[in-house]
């Protein structure tokens, strides 16, 4: 799967753009910075954004690609972040050591999908935050990017579901238009969710 990553970012460099999503954009700078896990990042267009603004970002992806890309930027910013080439499953997610853990189109295949959202929340604080944003299953009918495999999309309940313990406070699921590079282009079917880690 890497060596697919790899060709995409290769072939389109900042094909989800450079911006940060705005969702994270939004509700992020409204928090004192902190640690920050950004898995599946790409080429760096949150993990960029959250370290100039004084986050403590660990950044996951399995290209290495996209790793360089990152990396080149952050340089030429004089931005610092910790930047993990790895297979997901294989990741230790230290628990409770996060401020925010933020999920930006960050699709897993089914079999995937408990054990990792569990690992995410394991590895939140408590009392800290949880961003969510990704294709639903219609997005099977538009042309805007995603995965072409139905299980590998969201369902908004099915979701919540998979992510044991956590508060949600703001929930979407419907259509928006987007203009993330190349590879989110257009009309869309998105899911979002924020929620706190419950304390108790």
């Amino acid at each position: 799967m890497s060596n697919f990553w790899d060709q995409k970012f290769s072939l389109t460099p900042n094909l989800y753009g450079e911006k940060p999503n705005q969702f994270l954009e939004r509700d992020l700078k409204k928090l004192p910075p902190g640690k920050i896990l950004l898995p599946g990042e790409g080429e760096g267009r949150n993990a960029l954004y959250a370290a100039a603004s004084q986050w403590e970002v660990t950044a996951i992806d399995q290209s290495p690609i996209a790793k360089k890309h990152t990396l080149k930027k952050a340089h030429d910013l004089g931005l610092d972040m910790d930047y993990h080439v790895t297979d997901i499953r294989d990741f230790h997610f230290a628990p409770e050591t996060y401020d925010v853990v933020a999920l930006i189109y960050f699709h897993l295949p089914e079999n995937m999908q408990t054990e990792i959202h569990k690992k995410t929340v394991d590895a939140l604080k408590k009392g800290g935050s949880i961003f969510i944003e990704g294709f639903g299953k219609d997005q099977l009918n538009y042309h805007s990017g995603g995965p072409k495999d139905l299980q590998m999309l969201y369902n908004l309940d099915d979701l919540k579901a998979s992510f044991p313990g956590i508060s949600w406070e703001e929930e979407f699921d419907g259509i928006l238009d987007l203009d993330e590079g190349v590879g989110h282009k257009g009309a869309a079917h998105v899911i979002r969710l924020k929620g706190t880690k419950n304390s108790g």
